[in-house]
């Protein structure tokens, strides 16, 4: 998992599940997670992977806050939580386009009084890929973040991204094709935003899985980092936190 940055702002912070108003009136469950001082943050929707809303995402949820932003992870899957590749894959055709899902919790986000309408999607796999579909469909979005994603039915039209995108991969990525990943950076270097590349070297997926291997803590700290400064660029974060009243 990511290490404490101490060189980065540090909230206190507040967390639990809600529901998100969706856009056809149902209500979707979510983790969300913010500072609990007052003022306004940038905003995060952070979107799981095949396998459910896990602890991973929640303790993201959690570093994200603290770092100064509003989080709110919709949990795609409705509580449910793959543990077998066939489970995931199950869940994920159960699911169908889960894209309105992450389109309600932006808007939410956007709206919400907390939030200073300085919106990201963040994602991995399954959700990496919808954060790119985020960036390629809101002009309100103020940049992207893809771990792992699944580009393919992107390439081709990345000039019309309407939002910075940072991808993140691991140089062993094993699902997506080598020749697909070199058209995919290619694509977004020629693109008219800056856009942003990042390789983890030595590493495969799941950048953030608990781990005590060395090799996993560096991968996790290069991803987070990588990410934070990312965001950071794009997005109206402020500087340090207000000073606790004595």
């Amino acid at each position: 998992m990511p290490v404490y940055q101490p060189d980065h702002v540090e909230y206190a912070i507040e967390s639990g599940r809600i529901q998100v108003a969706r856009d056809d009136g149902q209500l979707q469950p979510a983790y969300w997670a913010h500072p609990s001082t007052g003022g306004v943050f940038p905003g995060i929707v952070l979107a799981h992977d095949w396998w459910g809303l896990t602890d991973t995402e929640r303790h993201l949820a959690n570093l994200f806050a603290q770092s100064g932003y509003y989080v709110i992870a919709p949990d795609l899957f409705d509580g449910q939580v793959a543990t077998t590749p066939q489970a995931a894959y199950a869940l994920v055709e159960q699911l169908g386009n889960g894209y309105p899902l992450v389109d309600s919790a932006l808007r939410v986000l956007e709206q919400h009084h907390r939030c200073n309408r300085c919106v990201a999607a963040v994602g991995f796999g399954l959700g990496g890929t919808l954060a790119l579909q985020a960036a390629m469909s809101r002009s309100d979005l103020e940049a992207a973040v893809s771990f792992y994603g699944f580009p393919q039915r992107f390439l081709g039209s990345l000039a019309q991204a309407q939002a910075p995108i940072l991808a993140v991969y691991g140089s062993a990525e094993p699902h997506v094709p080598p020749d697909l990943l070199a058209q995919f950076r290619a694509e977004l270097a020629d693109a008219p935003l800056a856009h942003e590349w990042l390789t983890i070297d030595g590493a495969v997926r799941d950048f953030f899985s608990p781990s005590d291997d060395p090799a996993a803590v560096e991968h996790a700290r290069l991803a987070w980092t990588g990410t934070l400064a990312f965001l950071d660029r794009y997005l109206d974060a402020p500087s340090r936190p207000p000073k606790a009243a004595l």
